[in-house]
């Protein structure tokens, strides 16, 4: 398929109809006092128009009436990754992830998890370098005492002990047991703090463990008071409701939520090409797969690169010997394959070439591989057979997408979030219809220049360096 929702790639735009009982459009919305209407519509026909607002306060807001079953879904984004960090106090943004849901100042502890039990739903909370997101589904009677619970903890969160210390003991743990016990990952935390040093994607999202270990509940405050503001955050919340009835809610749960939030120099993933360049960031564990990505520096970040990326995968793929992956498995020189483009906002964006390989099996080989099919897919002109066959790929991915409220909601946000835009991906039937040969293979060969490339992995032990010899190389000095 051109987009891989296990990447979280949510690309749309072929147009199409599905069947709906969508709530109807409102000819106009009463908006509460401060706030104003940014946009509406849609990136997938047949699907409900989405609105977006900002309130008073500078929450943007983004609400999909659809009222096709009962269940509503709420999500709080926030501009509060890990990228926000810096070294010293790295750790905080996902130590939050675990936090926001003790006690408020308030209500007392347990109450956020028997509210949403009691109207039955559930809750959960992810982080990555970029964003924290809360999210919560639940019958859509439950929306009054849903926002009440959501707005109570971004407003009142009570960073006391011990619920500070016992959180901070649960990361502590929780690194030990996925990084520091698992010599993949501890490989990895090694290469990326080389290959991305002096950046602030050095350092993997839980954090350093000297940082985690150290955490004050001071840096822990601070750190909820600079990022965790009504501007730095956005609402979306999707399922059967009257949207100006909706946003009134939301907005007496909120508008009193106040801050600003901290200005901070740009998150750049950048380093000199001449730093990077060609470089191998390779050292070795015990481990029985071995993983590598062949990385592409890119400052183009816009919807059109990530689209032509899905589109590069689903080229490589088609061949009547099966897919790249299945290529290479059969030949013996992988065990997974896959291309896409990192999704950092706000940053740069490289494209990445990443491998599994078994003990036996040669990163070399597999790399030289790629490059001859590479070559061979940016010669391959593009036809309208096969503009056909992406289109209707498409066509596929967003109806999977538009047939459940909560895939349709986090399409939209994935798309607001990082493009600005949660149309965006309209554009997608326009830009493979124009595409042709000449621009595709510019593209193609700019973005995966191999000269200015450089390697990451973790390989078996006697293919390079010990990671633990590495880490103390002049490279993490």
């Amino acid at each position: 398929m051109i987009c891989s929702l296990k990447l979280r790639l949510y690309l749309a735009g072929l147009v199409f109809c599905v069947s709906s009982r969508a709530s109807a459009a409102p000819a106009s919305v009463n908006l509460p006092s401060g706030a104003v209407l940014l946009a509406s519509g849609q990136a997938i026909e047949g699907t409900p128009n989405v609105y977006k607002f900002k309130l008073a306060n500078g929450m943007k807001v983004l609400i999909l009436p659809d009222s096709r079953n009962p269940l509503a879904t709420l999500r709080v984004k926030l501009d509060a990754g890990s990228n926000r960090e810096k070294l010293g106090t790295t750790g905080l943004a996902h130590f939050f992830e675990h936090m926001m849901f003790r006690k408020t100042q308030v209500s007392p502890e347990g109450h956020y998890d028997r509210i949403l039990a009691g109207v039955g739903g559930r809750g959960n909370a992810a982080t990555s370098t970029d964003y924290v997101v809360y999210e919560a589904s639940f019958p859509g009677p439950a929306l009054d005492k849903m926002l009440e619970l959501e707005s109570q903890r971004f407003k009142f969160l009570d960073l006391q002990d011990p619920f500070y210390t016992t959180e901070k003991g649960a990361v502590i743990s929780e690194r030990r047991l996925r990084y520091e016990n698992d010599p993949l990952q501890r490989g990895m935390e090694i290469i990326r703090r080389a290959a991305y040093k002096a950046t602030p994607y050095e350092w993997l999202t839980i954090g350093t463990k000297r940082d985690v270990e150290q955490m004050s509940i001071e840096e822990a405050r601070s750190f909820y008071r600079d990022f965790y503001t009504p501007d730095n955050a956005q609402l979306f919340l999707g399922g059967p409701f009257n949207v100006e009835t909706a946003l009134k809610k939301i907005n007496d749960a909120f508008s009193d939520w106040n801050g600003k939030v901290k200005n901070q120099p740009q998150r750049f993933a950048d380093k000199a090409n001449g730093e990077i360049a060609g470089k191998k960031f390779v050292c070795s564990e015990n481990v029985f797969e071995e993983q590598h990505s062949i990385v592409f520096p890119s400052k183009d970040n816009s919807f059109r690169s990530a689209l032509l990326t899905q589109l590069l995968l689903q080229i490589l793929n088609d061949s009547p010997d099966g897919t790249m992956q299945r290529r290479m498995t059969k030949q013996k020189l992988a065990t997974a394959f896959t291309v896409y483009k990192t999704s950092w906002q706000k940053s740069s964006q490289p494209y990445v070439a990443w491998f599994k390989l078994n003990r036996q099996q040669s990163f070399a080989a597999a790399s030289d591989y790629f490059y001859q099919e590479l070559r061979t897919a940016l010669s391959r002109p593009i036809t309208p057979e096969l503009k056909k066959i992406l289109l209707k790929q498409q066509e596929v991915e967003e109806a999977e997408v538009a047939q459940k409220m909560t895939s349709l909601v986090e399409f939209y946000e994935w798309n607001e979030f990082f493009y600005g835009d949660f149309k965006i991906s309209a554009q997608t039937k326009k830009i493979i219809e124009s595409l042709n040969s000449k621009d595709f293979q510019a593209w193609g060969r700019d973005a995966f220049a191999q000269n200015k490339a450089f390697q990451m992995g973790v390989t078996a032990p006697g293919k390079a360096t010990p990671c633990a010899e590495f880490e103390k190389t002049a490279a993490l000095k």
